[in-house]
């Protein structure tokens, strides 16, 4: 019961970004705008069926291993459904803007330092570092910056994707990306952390600028991982 409130309480998030910011850019059909929202809705289900279903934590480790696989496989599998070539998604290398693309890296890296210093998180297991290496910004740039603007652009049946960088879109995908690593649902009521919330969102703004910027999806990942990484490792650097 818990999930099935969670998801309807992202759901409605969800939708009224979408309805909030299409204004800005009416180009935005409310059919696809339908389908970015019903595919995070239910990546989101698929990523967490490991802490909702026994039967599917394949990988009883302390992090989410099984449900960010899942969440792969599901992308790739709606990347099929709807004909999304790789450049809709930016599974391609950077097309342009690459010196922009790795200069950017540097600020973000330091970024998930001085956020260590500040939250103080517990030294890092080696489990920790390897996956905040290789799971959250694979899967999660996947979904929002990846499948996620490519399904509201309305990029079915093999089409390209813009040259110009959508900024409405990727304000309209940071959202959710925000909000699922802030919303909870326990014990009958909804919790928010909006700090969380915030920072997550201009993250997420951030990557889907990278991803569009330079045609790619590999700096957003990089960018996500290794600020990841650098989070983790930094009570081990600086005590």
């Amino acid at each position: 019961m818990d999930t099935a409130l969670y998801s309807v309480g992202y759901l409605a998030i969800i939708l009224l970004g979408f309805v909030g910011l299409r204004p800005f850019d009416k180009r935005l059909a409310y059919r696809f705008g339908l389908l970015f929202v019903g595919y995070l809705v239910l990546d989101d289900f698929i990523t967490g069926l490991p802490y909702t279903f026994d039967v599917f934590d394949l990988n009883p480790a302390r992090w989410n291993w099984a449900g960010k696989v899942y969440s792969l496989v599901f992308a790739a599998v709606t990347m099929v459904l709807f004909g999304l070539n790789a450049k809709a998604t930016g599974l391609v290398l950077p097309q342009r803007n690459v010196k922009t693309g790795a200069l950017a890296l540097i600020p973000l890296i330091l970024m998930g330092v001085v956020l260590a210093m500040v939250h103080q998180p517990p030294p890092p297991s080696g489990e920790t570092i390897a996956f905040q290496l290789l799971m959250p910004g694979l899967a999660e740039e996947l979904a929002f910056r990846g499948v996620a603007p490519a399904l509201l652009l309305g990029l079915l049946r093999n089409q390209d994707p813009p040259d110009r960088t959508p900024w409405i879109v990727i304000c309209i995908a940071a959202i959710p990306f925000g909000v699922v690593h802030a919303l909870s649902y326990s014990g009958g009521a909804f919790g928010f952390d909006l700090s969380q919330g915030l920072w997550t969102a201009s993250g997420g703004i951030i990557y889907g600028w990278l991803r569009f910027s330079t045609g790619s999806l590999l700096f957003p990942i990089l960018a996500h991982s290794l600020t990841n990484v650098a989070f983790a490792l930094t009570p081990l650097i600086v005590p």
